[in-house]
């Protein structure tokens, strides 16, 4: 696993999302471990993984690290207790043996029943234990579901069963890369500076432009089907929207199609635009600025449709004029004009959103 890091987690930076995943450490090996530290704080009952955290996957050879390392959790006072859903219940029986550790085998991790029963088994609560194993998918977001924290340590070998292997594996690593940007910082490096995508701001710009193709494909792809799409009683629904404008606006504009597109541009992106806002509040509150931890309030909604309308007003404009000035064919006005107006409202609405609905209190 070459993209494991070790460290602790500042887990009160970790957005929500994340977590259900969240170790409170991260360490190389079982051994490093301190035991004198856990116990300090007040935890009395150790819940192990077993292949690739006491031992290597199949294997029933036991590292004498791992012997030694027991030794000392009992000497301390630990309780000990394996939790497992292996289909060989013969070969867990014979290694607990060996190790001279209980075990509980029930449903698979990630549920949280193994664990209750543990807490139950062994009469301490949740802020007693600690679960320490080497997969986020399962030992530690078990650990997470029950409330109890863990520590997730670098597999002892590459074997493994191909579903780890090949599917939890890889997804463990997209999680784990982005765990890796909430390590505590400590005395020697919280003055490094970050890397230029490290910074806040330049991956809420990041975000907020995922966002935005997300919105935008909404709106786009809405807003082209008025345009070329739809129809009313026969005719394009830009004929008629067009038609109306340049008669009650008493534009001084020929009734040909070119003029007809232009026309209907402003009135038909009124409602995918409206539509893209929504989904952009929702998505940004909770992926780009990540305040789900705050209830939203009809002030922060209001304030987020404030900037979005002003934005689609400056998109609008722009778009507008952009097709205007294009002077190409109409396919090419039309994306260059929305190409134009989708730039100039990107960045009226990230710095209005940052700055005033999403400010940091």
């Amino acid at each position: 696993m070459r993209h494991f890091k070790s460290g602790t987690f500042d887990r009160t930076r970790v957005p929500k999302h994340l977590q259900r995943f969240s170790p409170v450490e991260a360490l190389h090996a079982l051994e490093e471990v301190d035991l004198d530290v856990l116990y300090a704080a007040g935890k009395r009952l150790l819940l192990l993984d077993v292949d690739n955290t006491l031992l290597p996957w199949k294997s029933e050879e036991i590292p004498q690290s791992t012997f030694d390392w027991l030794a000392r959790a009992r000497e301390l006072g630990f309780d000990l207790c394996i939790l497992s859903n292996t289909r060989n219940p013969e070969r867990l029986t014979r290694l607990c043996e060996k190790l001279g550790v209980d075990f509980i085998r029930d449903k698979f991790k990630p549920s949280p029943k193994m664990y209750f029963l543990a807490l139950g088994k062994y009469g301490v609560d949740e802020s007693e234990a600690v679960m320490i194993g080497d997969q986020l998918m399962t030992d530690i977001w078990g650990a997470n579901r029950a409330g109890i924290d863990a520590i997730w340590v670098k597999p002892i070998g590459a074997r493994e069963f191909v579903g780890t292997k090949y599917l939890s594996r890889n997804v463990e690593r997209v999680i784990g890369r982005l765990l890796h940007n909430y390590f505590q910082a400590d005395g020697l490096d919280i003055d490094v500076k970050p890397g230029f995508f490290r910074h806040e701001v330049v991956q809420q710009i990041l975000k907020f432009g995922v966002v935005g193709a997300i919105a935008t494909a909404v709106d786009i792809g809405i807003h082209s089907y008025l345009m070329f799409g739809a129809t009313v009683n026969g005719v394009l629904l830009h004929d008629v929207v067009g038609r109306w404008v340049i008669e009650r606006f008493g534009l001084d504009w020929p009734l040909d199609r070119s003029h007809l597109l232009e026309a209907a541009y402003a009135p038909l992106k009124f409602g995918p635009v409206m539509l893209a806002i929504l989904v952009s509040y929702l998505l940004n509150r909770w992926f780009t600025f990540q305040v789900t931890h705050e209830k939203a309030n009809l002030k922060q909604a209001g304030q987020f449709y404030a900037v979005a309308l002003v934005g689609m007003l400056i998109s609008i404009t722009v778009g507008t004029v952009g097709q205007r000035l294009a002077q190409m064919n109409e396919t090419f006005n039309f994306l260059a004009g929305s190409g134009l107006g989708m730039m100039a409202g990107f960045i009226w609405n990230f710095t209005g959103q940052r700055l005033w609905t999403f400010r940091k209190k």
